[in-house]
């Protein structure tokens, strides 16, 4: 009988102390999934299993983005190059870092990358949390090293609970840092505008925008072949393109590789990804390295016709050579009443309503 005894004794013990015990704080960790909008217009969001969407974790994010530890000096953070109010883009041309060296390419708009599956212009990552990983290094952007960045982060008592409360440890580190950055990029979603309003039956286009947008998705204008998909518009298969902004007899001539840079292949060179539409007035300028301060410029570049390379997009290669033959033009014919009407329908998908809600814009520094 009292052998038993003990044996109850024990177990109650044992029990109790892995109730009381790190094994049960593990068990009773929770988090709360992230409420992603339902979008009618737009595809489904599917969430990576690896790095689910969390309050926490997007939260943490959040902070992490506007923070300037990241950087050498303490000058810089990821929302330095990717300013809300310019459609988390870059105002400038290039981007200067924390050395006062410009950059090589133009900052991208992160609007809407949910739904993406390769980043930076030349695609060299397959994840959002891959992309948050090198500015940090980049001599010509934050210019510090992870190992001082996590000891500063580190070092904060509040990052410490964020931490805990997104994953479960207070022990910081790159790869957990650079998740909590991508969960709150995902969440930075416009869907609100005037075009995503006439797309779910809310409200009508202007006629100007209407007239825009039956030109858009003709083969006189030819922008439908790239810009499909409503939550970037950009082609829903095809991510990058060669757009025929250089003309270039040899594909290694290209004085930016672009994809060809990543993949090796001659045939991907000069190939960049497709940039949205989305809040196009704000992300000026445009195009990889940023050549066209206006949109007006960019609609005179296609109005012109591709300039021939070796990668150029074969779509973009057949309608030339069909116009050359029903018109004897190589360029789109666009008339000044037509680009209008295309501008009033591009400003169609601006929506700046996110502008108003902290979510978007910078916390108050923890510390």
């Amino acid at each position: 009988m009292k052998i038993l005894v003990y044996c109850f004794l024990i177990l109650f013990l044992a029990l109790s102390c892995k109730k009381d015990g790190v094994e049960a704080n593990e068990d009773d960790f929770k988090t709360t999934p992230y409420d992603f909008p339902f979008i009618s217009n737009f595809r489904t969001f599917v969430d990576d299993p690896q790095n689910p969407l969390t309050n926490e974790g997007v939260d943490l994010g959040h902070y992490l983005f506007f923070d300037n530890r990241l950087s050498k000096d303490f000058t810089m953070s990821c929302a330095s190059c990717h300013q809300p109010e310019n459609g988390f883009s870059d105002p400038k041309r290039w981007s200067i870092g924390v050395e006062g060296l410009p950059g090589k390419r133009h900052s991208m708009s992160l609007l809407n990358l949910a739904w993406s599956k390769q980043f930076f212009w030349d695609g060299r990552a397959a994840t959002l949390r891959e992309q948050a990983l090198s500015p940090v290094t980049d001599p010509l952007e934050m210019n510090s090293d992870w190992n001082t960045v996590v000891e500063r982060i580190q070092a904060v008592p509040t990052y410490r609970e964020k931490f805990k409360k997104a994953f479960n440890t207070e022990a910081v580190t790159s790869d957990l840092i650079t998740k909590a950055i991508e969960q709150y990029v995902k969440t930075l979603v416009v869907y609100n505008s005037d075009f995503d309003k006439a797309m779910r039956g809310e409200k009508e286009l202007s006629v100007a925008a209407k007239r825009g947008q039956a030109l858009f998705n003709t083969e006189k204008a030819d922008c439908f072949h790239c810009h499909t998909t409503p939550e970037l518009l950009v082609h829903g298969s095809t991510t990058f393109m060669n757009n025929g902004l250089d003309l270039i007899d040899n594909p290694n001539d290209f004085s930016d590789w672009g994809l060809g840079g990543f993949t090796g292949k001659s045939s991907d060179n000069g190939k960049f990804k497709i940039p949205t539409l989305r809040n196009l007035r704000a992300t000026a300028p445009y195009m990889h390295d940023g050549r066209f301060s206006t949109l007006e410029e960019v609609i005179d570049f296609y109005n012109q016709g591709p300039k021939f390379s070796p990668s150029l997009e074969p779509i973009m290669i057949a309608e030339a050579n069909r116009r050359v033959l029903e018109f004897n033009r190589w360029g789109l014919g666009i008339t000044e009443e037509e680009k209008k009407d295309l501008i009033a329908f591009l400003e169609s998908m601006t929506d700046n309503s996110y502008l108003n809600d902290p979510h978007y814009l910078a916390p108050e520094p923890l510390k």
